[in-house]
């Protein structure tokens, strides 16, 4: 039997008032628990993290700190003249600056030589501090630790006295022997101090004491719950416990003070300090109940030393949970109602149009934009719905005239750029050939006076020849550098490999064409190339990369330095190196070595480049199916190391034959 739709869904809305005053209250009281616990221990699991985090830029700033300091002016002056009072006062305005407790340098095997806090003791080790001890091996690093009463009392200042904290008395607490706590918590980093060899010969360290430091706990708080009240009340509350005493925390008392000595319930002790566990629940902190969560401090050793407290105001969520109860119940009675009395009414107004709705999107998905729905007369939920319907088949229309045309220009513009860039490839490749050939000539001539082959010249000029010989060389240089390039862009750099010898057909020629350049600069040249290095690639290719790689050596190089060659056969292929002394590069500028027109700053007028070469090597390597990689040593050294496979490179590219692997200075 057929029943009309206005009937099914009136019979349905009864159904759902049905099963909504059947299961509605059960449902709703599991879930209206499960939000707000759900809720509350989201936003007190992000809270703690939060809280993590904030302490854990305070240990990075500090080991920042500490790292850039032991590698400054100041540090050195204090160890050349620890018994000086101005290398103590230079340590002390810097430790203001940072905001740090104290700030101390030893020696290499961890005597303190400088403090900047009075009484300005010095002359204890501090070797077995795991901190200072890694600073003598060389590493920086940080974490919390435990201070005894005589190490704050030595690192001078009020240390001390902050440190000394007297148990309040505190419900639930664990029984305890001890009535007061003297020692300390900090966080602290310490960093190696170095000399110009770079060999370690004193630790500088820094801290920042965490007992009654409540501008780092407000902070968090600011951080982590952005000073927001409820109710007169902060949200939340942070506190950082030495063990299970408070020692920093912005938890009010009832006479106003911080709850500074009071202690942390039994069960959280037994859970979170004797098994190193988290602990998150309802707890009671000193008048109300808070959603807190615990976790345990580890010192820089991995053990539990104290407890990091993050709480969220209970109340906030015990009113949500009200309010979603109310709510529950004023929505579940209205819509019973609503339903029982306009259900059937709007059952049947809804089928009419929702028809006629459903016929015109159909048309729409067959691609028919052209088309309105009639409104019905009745100014409701309907009508807006209709009416949103036709917008959308108007603003669809709209789109895709827009985007038709929106493509058509696309496809304008990019015929348009690609005509653009292939007119200055051909541009670049031009210009580039028809310099290359002018400038040969001229640098044929200039190399002929002055090698006087057209008869003696005064000494005058054979100095301006041999200057015009050397530019023009840097010009055919660029040239042809500006022209490979012109090439690799257009694809036209084709690799014709056949069996050749690297060494003599390609790295002996070369030594002997720059002979007079290594002599010139005094540099000596190590070749380690065993006999017979046979491969297959394009000799002419080849020789314009590997001559690149000796360009650079020589022009970067240490002059008087050395160039190392050398090349190594394995399973994978010819393994060659190009090594040379020199200023070396950064690891920065190692990584952008073959990028096009790289040129980094100190080249002087004599070594400037195009910042071509390298990036044309790694391209012809690239077409003989090779790689290649730059490492370097600032100060030191540069090296290349690039490989080649035994196996023939696939021809690439549409080239211009034999002009265009032709060698020649780059």
């Amino acid at each position: 039997m057929r029943i009309p739709l206005h009937k099914r869904i009136f019979l349905n809305f009864v159904l759902v008032i049905a099963l909504f005053g059947i299961l509605g209250a059960v449902l709703s009281a599991v879930l209206i628990n499960r939000t707000t616990l759900d809720e509350a221990q989201r936003r007190v699991s992000l809270d703690l993290r939060s809280a993590w985090d904030v302490l854990h830029n305070e240990m990075d700033r500090l080991q920042l700190f500490v790292s850039v300091l032991s590698t400054g002016k100041r540090v050195d002056e204090a160890y050349d003249r620890p018994d000086s009072p101005a290398g103590r006062v230079a340590l002390e305005e810097v430790r203001k600056q940072g905001g740090f407790d104290f700030l101390s340098l030893t020696d290499s095997k961890g005597q303190v030589l400088v403090r900047s806090l009075e009484p300005y003791k010095t002359g204890d080790y501090l070797s077995n501090d795991p901190l200072v001890s890694g600073a003598l091996k060389g590493e920086t690093r940080k974490g919390i630790v435990l201070l005894s009463p005589q190490r704050l009392r030595d690192e001078g200042g009020n240390l001390e006295e902050r440190a000394f904290t007297v148990f309040e008395p505190t419900p639930k607490s664990k029984v305890r022997a001890k009535t007061s706590e003297s020692s300390g918590m900090a966080l602290v980093a310490a960093a190696p101090v170095l000399d110009d060899g770079g060999k370690v010969i004193g630790a500088l360290y820094a801290g920042l004491l965490l007992n009654r430091n409540h501008g780092l706990v407000d902070k968090i708080r600011s951080i982590v719950f952005e000073d927001k009240m409820y109710q007169g009340q902060p949200l939340g509350t942070v506190t950082i416990f030495q063990w299970d005493c408070r020692i920093a925390t912005n938890v009010i008392l009832a006479n106003g003070n911080r709850a500074i000595g009071t202690r942390v319930s039994e069960e959280v002790y037994d859970k979170v300090l004797e098994n190193g566990l988290h602990w998150y629940d309802r707890a009671f902190v000193v008048k109300d109940w808070y959603l807190s969560a615990y976790d345990p401090i580890h010192d820089v050793e991995g053990k539990v030393v104290g407890i990091l407290y993050v709480g969220v105001l209970a109340k906030q969520y015990d009113d949500l949970k009200w309010d979603l109860w109310k709510l529950y119940g004023a929505i579940s009675a209205g819509v019973g109602i609503f339903v029982l009395a306009i259900g059937l009414i709007f059952a049947r107004r809804l089928t009419g149009s929702i028809s006629r709705l459903a016929e015109a999107a159909g048309k729409i998905g067959k691609g028919n934009l052209d088309l309105s729905v009639k409104e019905p007369k009745a100014d409701d939920e309907v009508k807006d719905l209709t009416q949103a319907f036709n917008l959308m088949a108007a603003s669809l229309k709209e789109r895709d005239e827009a985007l038709r045309a929106t493509n058509e220009a696309l496809e304008r513009s990019n015929h348009s750029l690609q005509e653009m860039n292939r007119n200055y490839l051909d541009m670049l490749g031009f210009v580039s050939h028809e310099l290359k050939n002018t400038l040969g000539v001229i640098y044929t001539s200039a190399r002929a006076l002055d090698a006087g082959l057209v008869g003696p010249l005064s000494d005058a000029q054979a100095g301006l020849a041999h200057n015009i010989a050397k530019s023009i060389d840097g010009a055919v240089r660029m040239t042809r550098n500006y022209l490979d390039l012109a090439r690799i862009e257009k694809g036209e750099l084709k690799v014709v490999p056949k069996n050749m010898d690297m060494v003599r057909e390609v790295i002996q020629p070369l030594l002997d064409e720059l002979k007079p350049m290594i002599d010139q600069q005094g540099v000596s040249i190590e070749k380690k190339l065993p006999e017979g290095i046979i491969l297959e690639g394009d000799a002419a290719l080849l020789k314009i990369a590997y001559r690149n790689l000796l360009d650079n050596a020589l022009k970067y190089g240490k002059k008087e330095g050395a160039i190392r060659l050398s090349c190594e056969e394995k399973d994978d292929g010819f393994h060659f190196e190009v090594w040379n002394e020199g200023k070396g590069l950064t690891p920065e500028q190692v990584s952008r070595l073959f990028e096009k027109f790289v040129r980094f700053e100190g080249q002087t007028e004599a070594t400037r480049s195009t910042g071509l070469g390298l990036f044309i090597t790694k391209e012809i390597l690239s077409k003989h199916h090779g790689e290649i990689r730059a490492e370097s040593e600032p100060g030191q050294w540069m090296r290349f190391r690039f490989t080649l496979p035994p196996s023939p490179p696939s021809p690439g590219g549409g080239g211009k034959g034999e002009e265009a692997r032709k060698g020649g200075p780059q």
